[in-house]
């Protein structure tokens, strides 16, 4: 089989590019066959597409190589895809935007660098995994924010604004200092690392003048190589609390409650209401799809008094809503070894791989699903409005509606999944199809995705249209001005270099 060519880029330049990424990193470094770029497509599209499949992938293990691998791919002008640890299934996996990019597979740099107890952090490298912090942090009283599935990389799912469960669960607001390779190949520290020997680069996040460190998530201006993480200190006692309701009827108000108490700091933590996804199932028995009630999860955390009355704050809180049911499990902040179930695991900083087990159920290992990811206010109204909307919209395509709702106080992250088998061409079409259609009459309505999948990252972002695509003119302004010969991750994002955009 050929080498998959990138627009613009013969065969003979590949080819030496390839034979300089193995000088300078190692030819057990440089992979290039059919067999091994298999891993790396995109595990969600249907077994026969390759729009979306790799040249090349690189596998550097410090900072230098990063720069290497920028130098080289400038001076042949072959586009680059970078990831962490290309997990993001539902997303495109570790696959490229743009077909036959040379992939920066980062999993080799996989070291916690710091784990600070008395400040709440950690230094990590951007293959590690939520795994590894988990691990690193045995013995110290600090807790990680993981999400539903453990093995992707901490950097990498911060980047693309990713969400935990405890009370850091949004990680990108949890960063503190990074370092970033640039596409010409310079190293850029953000915040207080802009100083040489600075004493605070992890623990304050702003620094002197504009704060970068936002323009490095869900964007192509940068290779981030270090990321100081916040975490959570240990508490005294762990709540792991559940309600349940039995339809819509009741989501409105539970949702408003949830609000204030979210608002007053009751919460902390990153609430999930789900539907179809067993949440709160004990045993793990429910399939994915098959329940009809409501679904909540949520943590409290802190000294067992203050804990007590926040728990009783919540039962006042929830007293009118129609038919809702309240539990808890009880836990020691210093021993979590009774923690076994997914709800509780994952609000306490546990990664675990359960949720994919449970995904995998309809077809088995070709089961694909499709995230879609509109964002709306965390009012009752609002979110009640957004599920019948969803429920609408995925009916007129014959597809169930699967949620898992994540709050903050302000907003909610209402996350619909749509399971399908990757062998089967015309049903994988079908969801790919639907998907699209989602988005455009969402958008119609004033709702907008927070991240998307490969295939429509282009639309995705057209739908942010205000001023003639201001940001969309912003963002290839930095583009241009940061990545003239546009090697970094070309299309991310909706993100194109100046001699894409044409075909764009």
């Amino acid at each position: 089989m050929a080498v998959a060519l990138p627009p613009g880029v013969t065969e003979q330049a590949m080819g030496r590019a390839i034979e300089a990424f193995a000088r300078a990193l190692g030819p057990d470094a440089v992979l290039t066959s059919e067999q091994d770029l298999r891993e790396f497509r995109d595990p969600y599209a249907y077994v026969g597409w390759d729009e979306f499949t790799a040249g090349a992938v690189v596998m550097p293990s410090s900072v230098e190589d990063v720069r290497a691998v920028v130098r080289i791919a400038n001076e042949h002008r072959v586009p680059l895809w970078t990831f962490g640890q290309g997990r993001n299934y539902t997303y495109g996996g570790p696959a490229p935007r743009v077909r036959g990019s040379v992939l920066v597979n980062l999993r080799r740099m996989d070291r916690v660098l710091e784990v600070n107890e008395e400040l709440a952090y950690a230094v990590v490298e951007p293959g590690v995994r939520f795994f590894d912090l988990h691990d690193a942090l045995r013995g110290h009283r600090l807790w990680p924010s993981v999400p539903d599935i453990g093995w992707g990389s901490v950097v990498g799912n911060t980047l693309e604004h990713g969400r935990g469960y405890t009370a850091q669960g949004d990680h990108a607001s949890s960063v503190c200092g990074m370092e970033v390779v640039l596409p010409d190949g310079d190293v850029l520290r953000t915040g207080m690392g802009a100083m040489a020997g600075g004493t605070s680069w992890h623990v304050n996040q702003r620094g002197f003048g504009p704060s970068p460190d936002g323009l490095f998530m869900q964007s192509n201006f940068g290779i981030v190589t270090k990321m100081g993480v916040w975490l959570m200190p240990q508490p005294e006692v762990y709540l792991s609390c559940f309600a349940r309701v039995p339809d819509d009827a009741a989501v409105a108000a539970l949702a408003d409650a949830l609000r204030g108490l979210m608002l007053e700091g009751v919460i902390r933590n990153y609430p999930l209401l789900g539907q179809g996804v067993g949440i709160g199932d004990d045993e793990g028995t429910a399939a994915v799809g098959e329940a009809s009630h409501w679904a909540l999860r949520f943590a409290l955390y802190g000294r067992r008094a203050v804990v007590d009355a926040q728990y009783a704050a919540v039962e006042a809180a929830f007293a009118d809503v129609p038919g809702l049911e309240l539990s808890r499990r009880t836990y020691a902040g210093h021993d979590l070894s009774g923690v076994t179930n997914h709800d509780d695991k994952v609000q306490c900083g546990i990664p675990g791989m359960e949720l994919m087990e449970r995904f995998e159920e309809p077809y088995g290992e070709a089961t694909g699903h499709l995230d879609l990811s509109p964002v709306s206010p965390a009012t009752g109204r609002e979110v009640v409005a957004m599920v019948e909307r969803l429920r609408t919209l995925y009916g007129d395509h014959g597809i169930p509606y699967v949620a898992g709702l994540i709050f903050s106080a302000r907003s909610v992250l209402h996350i619909t999944t749509t399971f399908f088998d990757t062998r089967d061409e015309a049903q994988t079409r079908r969801v790919y199809d639907a998907y699209g259609h989602l988005v455009r009459a969402l958008a119609a309505e004033g709702y907008g995705l927070y991240r998307t999948n490969l295939m429509y990252m282009d639309l995705v972002a057209e739908q942010f249209d205000f001023n003639d695509h201001a940001q969309r003119r912003f963002n290839e302004t930095l583009k241009d001005a940061l990545d003239p010969n546009g090697i970094l991750s070309p299309g991310k994002q909706g993100i194109w270099p100046r001699h894409l955009r044409p075909a764009r």
